[in-house]
């Protein structure tokens, strides 16, 4: 019987790490192949890590660290415990990071069969039907378009995007030679952006600009395109990405004597085993700051440069845009002038998380006062966007109609969001006029960009920019041409990150951008006829104005958010 039983188990199939193009799915392998075996150093790091950093500092947590005399020995033991930690998972190495990241986080990965489209904030990307027509090595060029004028700024309505001959797709390049630069009808500004673009050859490289990575364990390597169109990865790629970031000027600590309670166990015990008058870093607190600014600089991104900008254009005024977001209190959006604000106005204490509607108030009041031609408008903790109160924003002077960037903090449920929204949820990212969603995932928050329909469920995939990454502290300077390229490069990436709706914590700021007036009246329209529940209502006027016209069914529709509220709070 026991002979029987080894028999068995010898000749039952194994699974292996999935190699190649087709990673992403494990590869069944039988007995008779030497499956990839499993590194006994990392074995042995992970064990030791585990027994002399996690379970030493998970008893502390939850022990409160109780004030003993013998308090600064533990704290000191404590920061040992992390240097520990540190060396360990130097330890791990190249090959250990590849394993954790294929076990945890693989790449996502297109069906070319399927050929599902994939969104990214307002442009559709496919691959061709005719995939066998790509000769082998010829090189995936940049695709770009404009779908119409209200995707750029009102001062480009006429004109042709600046891009190289090579860069045009077929139909602009044309119109380019032809000087016919007449608009697109007012009804083209329904439809959104429809790309389509060829498979590059497993061996031909991405013609896009090069990105370098830090040594985050997610990002070690540059992934190859996972049969996605490479128009699609050039968008995404040009995204800009805000990170958590370390060593730049402290923030002061707040002499509040509450305001360590408002901390997680874990700041608490970071903060007691660092001796700094303030935080010098915003990992583990500062995820939805980051996202906030992501929003707010693809927001600025568009309206200066246009939706059809990518990569390696214009970099002197993309150099331009991120010094506004430097990591040092003289750039009007830097992590200190948020955290500024949400202590003064928002009661955010230095190192407490921020929650959407937090955010969405320190991006208000950050922008109005730094921008000349750009309007923030805020709905509140409610979703409705009342026209008359959105005109005396983007239209203070009643004449001039400046672009306006509309920020909506929503909750869409209880703990998950509730399946009568994924189908709007989805439909925000599809709009010309989405510039992202910040928050959105449970204990953390990501800026989100994209979206893809699931072949599983009715559900979608939504493609995310993650900021829970640490990089050194984007410096300010006067001169933005003394930006390197690696400070540049440190706000993109074209690694690709999704979950399906289904895992989002339902607590999110939605992002449209605004252009003109005619864009206005379109978005409203796309609004209106969205499939699914809707999240987003507009009436005329704001019933707080003393008008009759409102709609007090709006507060039973979408659950009012609040940054008191424990689920609200996304974790950094």
């Amino acid at each position: 019987m026991t002979n029987n039983r080894c028999e068995l188990i010898a000749q039952a199939p194994h699974i292996s790490a999935p190699q190649g193009p087709g990673r992403g799915r494990p590869k069944i392998t039988s007995a008779m192949e030497e499956p990839r075996p499993f590194p006994p150093k990392l074995l042995k790091t992970h064990f030791d890590f585990v027994g002399a950093v996690v379970w030493p500092i998970w008893f502390l947590i939850n022990s409160g660290c109780p004030a003993l005399p013998e308090r600064a020995r533990l704290v000191d033991s404590a920061q040992s415990f992390m240097d520990s930690a540190v060396a360990g998972a130097a330890d791990i190495g190249r090959y250990g990071r590849r394993i954790v990241r294929m076990i945890w986080d693989p790449e996502p990965t297109n069906d070319p069969i399927a050929n599902r489209p994939a969104w990214c904030l307002g442009y559709e990307y496919t691959l061709e039907t005719n995939i066998t027509s790509k000769t082998k090595g010829e090189d995936s060029k940049l695709s770009t378009a404009t779908s119409s004028d209200q995707q750029r700024p009102p001062a480009q309505a006429n004109k042709v995007p600046q891009m190289p001959s090579a860069q045009l797709p077929t139909e602009a390049a044309a119109t380019a030679l032809s000087g016919n630069t007449t608009p697109p009808t007012p009804e083209a500004a329904l439809e959104p952006t429809k790309i389509t673009s060829q498979p590059a050859a497993i061996d031909t490289p991405p013609d896009s600009v090069d990105s370098s990575f830090d040594s985050s364990m997610a990002y070690d390597d540059v992934p190859d395109d996972g049969g996605w169109p490479p128009a699609f990865l050039n968008d995404f790629e040009s995204r800009i990405w805000m990170t958590y970031r370390s060593g730049f000027e402290p923030i002061p600590r707040s002499t509040d004597p509450t305001a360590s309670s408002r901390m997680s166990f874990a700041m608490r015990l970071k903060t007691m085993a660092d001796q700094q008058a303030g935080f010098t870093t915003d990992s583990g607190w500062g995820c939805m700051i980051r996202t906030g600014q992501s929003l707010l600089a693809n927001s600025l991104l568009t309206c200066r440069l246009g939706r059809s900008w990518r990569r390696g254009q214009a970099p002197d005024e993309e150099r331009k845009l991120l010094s506004l977001f430097a990591d040092d209190p003289r750039a009007p959006y830097s992590i200190h002038n948020f955290v500024a604000h949400g202590a003064a106005k928002c009661g955010k204490y230095p190192g407490e998380w921020f929650g959407p509607s937090a955010t969405a108030r320190c991006i208000h009041a950050l922008a109005n006062a730094t921008e000349n031609s750009f309007r923030v408008y805020s709905t509140g903790d409610l979703p409705d966007v009342y026209e008359d109160s959105f005109m005396e924003v983007a239209k203070s002077d009643g004449k001039t109609f400046h672009p306006t960037l509309i920020l909506i903090s929503t909750r869409l449920g209880i703990d998950k969001i509730n399946q009568v929204y994924w189908e709007s949820l989805t439909a925000t990212l599809q709009l010309p006029q989405s510039v992202g969603i910040a928050g959105g995932r449970p204990s953390s928050s990501h800026y989100f960009v994209g979206a893809q329909r699931s072949d599983e469920d009715q559900g979608s995939y939504l493609f995310y920019l993650d900021p829970h990454h640490t990089r050194p502290a984007l410096p300010f300077h006067e001169d933005p041409q003394l930006y390197t390229p690696s400070d540049v490069d440190s706000c993109h990436t074209r690694r690709l990150r999704r979950l399906h709706i289904r895992e989002m914590d339902p607590s999110m700021l939605i992002g449209f951008l605004i252009l003109d007036e005619e864009n206005w009246h379109a978005w409203k329209s796309s609004v209106k006829h969205v499939q699914g529940k809707s999240i987003i209502t507009v009436s005329e006027h704001d019933p707080s104005k003393g008008s009759a016209s409102g709609r007090p069914s709006a507060i039973d529709e979408v659950e009012t958010l609040s940054d008191d509220d424990g689920d609200s709070v996304l974790d950094g």
